[in-house]
């Protein structure tokens, strides 16, 4: 989810200020752990990339968000909705997705927002993305708002969440620099929307997304963005290049796709994953630590 940097054209809305506030633990006041109840995180183990913060835009925490060294790589914070990153049942069609965050960046990393609405749950029919990479420094509480596009005039009942922090490149290149952290608060949805009245507008850049959560044990997520409808081909290798399973093989239509990994009965280790969509290619690396 994740940086989906999507830009889309001759698409019109009709739109209401409305706000939709309905998003669990919008404000990350309520933690188990350093988990924000009703929230999935990267947090595994030992390894911390996500925590409560008493720095706050409104109440007593918010959610901080650190990039953290692991050994000869890095671990990137991502916090996606639902405590199984699955979404939650949401029924609007919002015109934005808002918050406050405060962002320091290193090496060009990036803050990045998406958030997908779907129609018969995350494996269902797309039905609108907002999406967001922003690289500036903010050292003070600031608002982002995040506009919807939608592909349809269905009505949603999935919602997804995800904020992470990502480098400045794409698949391998966009590992992001250790020691770049983000404070995150008050979520919300702003306006909502008539039906579209130009259905046809797509993404027009392709996207593979860091799995999630990283380090995983036993199953993980790969997300991806497609410009097209295309033949699509999604692949893991271990370090010698062997193929380990093939999660996709066939054609999909434009959008968002979500595919789970499972790792049960392999060795600990890093891993490839490889996505070919028509002339596009993206490569990203896992670490399964059993």
């Amino acid at each position: 989810m994740i940086n989906l940097l999507l830009r889309y054209s001759a698409l019109m809305f009709l739109c209401v200020s409305t706000a939709l506030a309905q998003i669990p633990n919008t404000g990350f006041e309520n933690w188990t752990g350093n988990n924000p109840d009703g929230w999935a995180t990267s947090n595994a183990g030992e390894l911390i990339t996500v925590t409560a913060s008493n720095t706050a835009h409104s109440g007593s925490y918010s959610a901080r968000g650190e990039v953290i060294s692991f050994f000869t790589t890095v671990l990137q914070p991502v916090l996606q909705i639902g405590p199984d990153a699955r979404g939650y049942a949401y029924t609007q069609r919002p015109a934005a997705f808002t918050g406050y965050y405060q962002f320091f960046p290193t090496g060009g990393d990036r803050f990045a927002i998406n958030v997908a609405l779907f129609k018969g749950g995350i494996e269902g029919t797309s039905v609108a993305l907002a999406a967001a990479a922003l690289s500036t420094n903010v050292s003070s509480w600031t608002q982002f708002s995040t506009p919807f596009t939608y592909f349809n005039g269905e009505t949603p009942d999935t919602c997804i969440i995800q904020i992470q922090i990502v480098g400045p490149g794409t698949g391998l290149n966009a590992t992001p620099h250790a020691g770049s952290y983000f404070l995150l608060d008050d979520l919300d949805f702003s306006g909502t929307t008539g039906i579209a009245q130009n259905t046809t507008s797509q993404p027009i850049i392709f996207y593979l997304e860091q799995n999630y959560p990283n380090p995983f044990n036993p199953s993980t997520t790969v997300e991806f963005t497609l410009p097209s409808h295309s033949m699509t081909k999604l692949v893991v290798y271990n370090t010698i290049g062997q193929e380990i399973a093939v999660l996709v093989n066939g054609e999909l239509e434009p959008g968002f796709h979500s595919v789970t990994f499972n790792g049960n009965g392999l060795p600990s280790g890093i891993y490839y994953y490889k996505l070919t969509a028509g002339t596009n290619v993206g490569i990203g690396k896992m670490n399964l630590l059993k």
